[in-house]
């Protein structure tokens, strides 16, 4: 009876040994689904998230490649700038994403535009749809405003620069220049002319695209201007145009636009409150002196000093401009939606 107790016993440890051995089984196979599957999501995850990095980069780099302006007409023409083409909306971006742009829905103003942009990276694609619109304060955060990279050893003079507003302390200070170059090609520069530029109360350096001059002619031509400039004494207050080049060998004090086809050449002392613009850069000469508050936007020739210039930030003068000719504006990221 004992032996047949023993043997009853040893008979039923075998099975749930089994058992157990296939609950442990089936436990381990159940893990390894799992991290398998662990494994699958966190590549999906990784591949989703470089996706959409890409697309917010792409994005980044649409909006600030589009040009300060008014309206968003010229993009939605497309780069042959003609309407009702094939490329119509199409935009230039980086490598391995596209952006295309539409007319958004609702009023014409203020002006916007639709962006989508499609991203490729590590094997993921991601779809972006924003709206881009323009900020409120015209032209650009700087005193100075290059179409061109600015030339190391243009200021062989003097150039002060004050970035605070007197008008309005609190306000944030105005970088020293503007330019389409990366920053560190700008504060390399800025870094180059030494002790010839003093800086008060400036950020640093911005890059910009150029300024949009045919279209602010344009719109100086649709609204009236001053079209003879004295040699001498005092412009007139407003609108003002030079056609061609304007050679300051006199004293000249103004105020308001004052917009130079060609070159401003200041050979005496010239005094401006408000917006100068000159397509052909600014030079002043040995001897001669520049001396604005506001802004000052110079295309081809940039800026060479070999005199005194003493420029410094207001916004209560660009925005007075801005109230007789609306000045063009950067664009700036409404608001964003992932379509995945």
């Amino acid at each position: 009876m004992r032996r047949h107790r023993r043997s009853q016993h040893g008979g039923t440890a075998l099975p749930a040994a089994l058992v157990a051995l296939v609950v442990a089984a089936s436990f381990a196979a159940a893990l390894a689904d799992l991290a398998r599957t662990e494994v699958i999501l966190a590549r999906y995850r990784q591949v989703a998230a470089a996706a959409l990095a890409a697309a917010d980069a792409c994005l980044a780099a649409v909006v600030a490649a589009m040009p300060p302006g008014w309206d968003f007409d010229p993009l939605l023409a497309g780069p042959d700038g003609v309407t009702g083409t094939g490329d119509d909306g199409m935009l230039g971006a980086p490598a391995g994403c596209t952006a295309t742009a539409r007319r958004p829905p609702g009023a014409a103003t203020p002006a916007r535009v639709a962006v989508t942009v499609d991203a490729n990276a590590a094997g993921g694609r991601r779809r972006l749809d924003a709206i881009i619109g323009r900020t409120r304060p015209p032209g650009v955060p700087a005193i100075v405003w290059l179409g061109g990279s600015p030339t190391a050893g243009a200021v062989r003079g003097t150039l002060d620069v004050d970035g605070s507003d007197a008008a309005d302390p609190s306000a944030a200070p105005s970088a020293m220049v503007a330019a389409p170059s990366d920053p560190l090609t700008l504060d390399a520069w800025l870094a180059g002319e030494g002790a010839h530029v003093t800086t008060h109360s400036t950020s640093p350096p911005l890059t910009a695209p150029s300024p949009p001059f045919s279209g602010l002619l344009a719109r100086l031509t649709a609204a009236g201007e001053v079209t003879t400039l004295p040699p001498a004494g005092t412009l007139p207050g407003g609108l003002a145009r030079a056609h061609g080049d304007l050679v300051v060998d006199t004293p000249l004090s103004g105020a308001g636009l004052l917009f130079v086809d060609g070159v401003l050449d200041i050979r005496s002392s010239f005094d401006f409150t408000g917006v100068v613009v000159a397509v052909g850069g600014v030079r002043v000469q040995a001897g001669g002196s520049l001396t604005v508050a506001g802004a000052v936007w110079a295309g081809t020739g940039a800026l060479t000093i070999d005199g005194v210039a003493w420029l410094r930030a207001s916004r209560t003068a660009v925005e007075g401009v801005d109230g007789l000719l609306p000045l063009p504006r950067r664009p700036v990221l409404l608001g964003v939606k992932d379509l995945a």
